[in-house]
């Protein structure tokens, strides 16, 4: 075993049982992200200063999860060269100003305000100058590895870098919630019952029909019927005949249990699905006969707009040209606004320039404040994928609204809380 392996197994080791040990909490969330640095620090995050060559066989690779690995050269293989990333039109299925817009011509200003009020619809709301740059998205993307033994995370390789984007990311970037078990139980929806007894299987075309008519039989309903069609039209977006599946609609019945329902973790996995199928379909295109690609079309599901915030919080040189930061928000999407008019070689000639000195290490730790979360917390620095059961329900069977003239009950808590 050669000197360099040995020393970075037992810093590995060293690392390992530090970071084992961090049980962030309100008092030492500073002391915390300190350490969190400091072991980025001294794993030696740039090869040259961790005293490893650049040429060596070997790559060091650290997570923000502060983890250590040594991974062979052929693990990580770019999917798709550089030579052969064309021009793209690249839509997404998301349209936060639109679902909107929509719900304040549907809903009255009061029903409005209650559904602004739900707190895990809260990171979508004011994200109108996020926008979308498919052009950038679409250059990220296309420098995916061949990744398939390191778990569900997704590999891109910049420049001579490796960046990880993984749900502990992808939670920051989003805000959603990832505690808790998706697992739903099959339970009649009284929504269903309702207002779509005569349709085969409700899509979000539906759910628009239905609220544009603005027929609802009381104003528990439309908030309901809201929350879902502000996920499945933002977070868990899809093409408007896609069905949705009636467990939802059941689930929405219970506020609290929708409310701390892990919507991250499944908006994670369509988007993650959406972004391997992208390549693979571009792979594909490669080996048909007879035929050059000039300019690629596709269109994702899920919330592809996370990595284009991925792209832009860890690599500084690229966000500079092609968007703006306010601020450092919580969560992370809330930060930046997006610069319209991206052309495609502007966006070539960027990704092609970046180099060791712009990148920030591919590192996205969370801050103090968002340290106080504590499903944050336990995603950083517990398993997370101990997932703990939905709490139970209020009733077995979702009931439907019976107390509608105390004031719609206190105007809904005083709009939650």
């Amino acid at each position: 075993m050669s000197d360099v392996k040995k020393t970075l197994e037992r810093r590995s080791a060293r690392v390992s049982a530090k970071s084992s040990k961090c049980k962030p909490a309100d008092k030492s969330a500073k002391k915390t992200v300190l350490e969190m640095e400091r072991m980025v620090s001294d794993a030696g995050l740039k090869r040259k200063q961790g005293g490893i060559d650049v040429n060596d066989s070997k790559k060091l690779i650290i997570s923000v999860e502060g983890k250590i690995s040594i991974a062979e050269e052929g693990q990580y293989v770019r999917l798709v060269p550089d030579s052969e990333i064309t021009r793209a039109k690249i839509n997404t299925f998301v349209n936060i100003t639109e679902t909107w817009n929509k719900l304040s011509q549907w809903l009255s200003p009061r029903q409005y305000e209650v559904v602004q009020g739900q707190p895990c619809i809260q990171p979508f709301m004011h994200l109108e100058t996020l926008g979308w740059t498919g052009q950038v998205f679409h250059s990220t993307v296309m420098r995916l590895t061949n990744h398939s033994a390191m778990g569900d995370a997704l590999w891109f390789q910049i420049g001579e870098d490796l960046g990880r984007f993984s749900i502990n990311k992808f939670c920051l970037i989003t805000g959603l919630n990832y505690i808790g078990s998706t697992h739903l139980p099959v339970v009649d929806s009284q929504l269903i019952s309702r207002y779509f007894l005569t349709v085969r299987g409700v899509s979000r075309e539906n759910l628009e029909l239905q609220m544009s008519n603005a027929k609802f039989d009381n104003d528990d309903d439309a908030v309901k019927l809201s929350l879902l069609y502000i996920m499945f039209s933002i977070p868990l977006s899809n093409a408007s005949a896609i069905k949705i599946d009636p467990k939802f609609f059941a689930l929405v019945d219970d506020l609290d249990a929708f409310d701390v329902f892990p919507w991250g973790v499944l908006s994670w996995e369509a988007t993650r699905a959406a972004i391997c199928h992208t390549v693979d379909n571009r792979m594909s295109s490669k080996k048909r006969p007879l035929k050059k690609i000039y300019k690629v079309h596709y269109s994702l599901p899920g919330f592809p707009h996370a990595l284009l915030v991925w792209a832009y919080e860890t690599l500084p040189s690229i966000a500079s040209k092609f968007t703006t930061k306010y601020e450092q928000a919580i969560p992370h999407m809330m930060s930046w606004t997006i610069v319209k008019n991206v052309k495609f070689d502007d966006v070539v000639a960027a990704f092609t320039t970046v180099g060791e000195s712009q990148l920030k290490g591919f590192v996205l730790m969370p801050t103090e404040e968002e340290l106080k979360n504590p499903w944050v917390a336990r995603l950083f620095f517990k398993n997370p994928t101990a997932m703990p059961q939905l709490p139970p329900r209020k009733s077995s069977v979702p009931q439907p609204s019976t107390d509608t003239n105390s004031e719609w009950r206190e105007f809904q808590t005083e709009i939650r809380g």
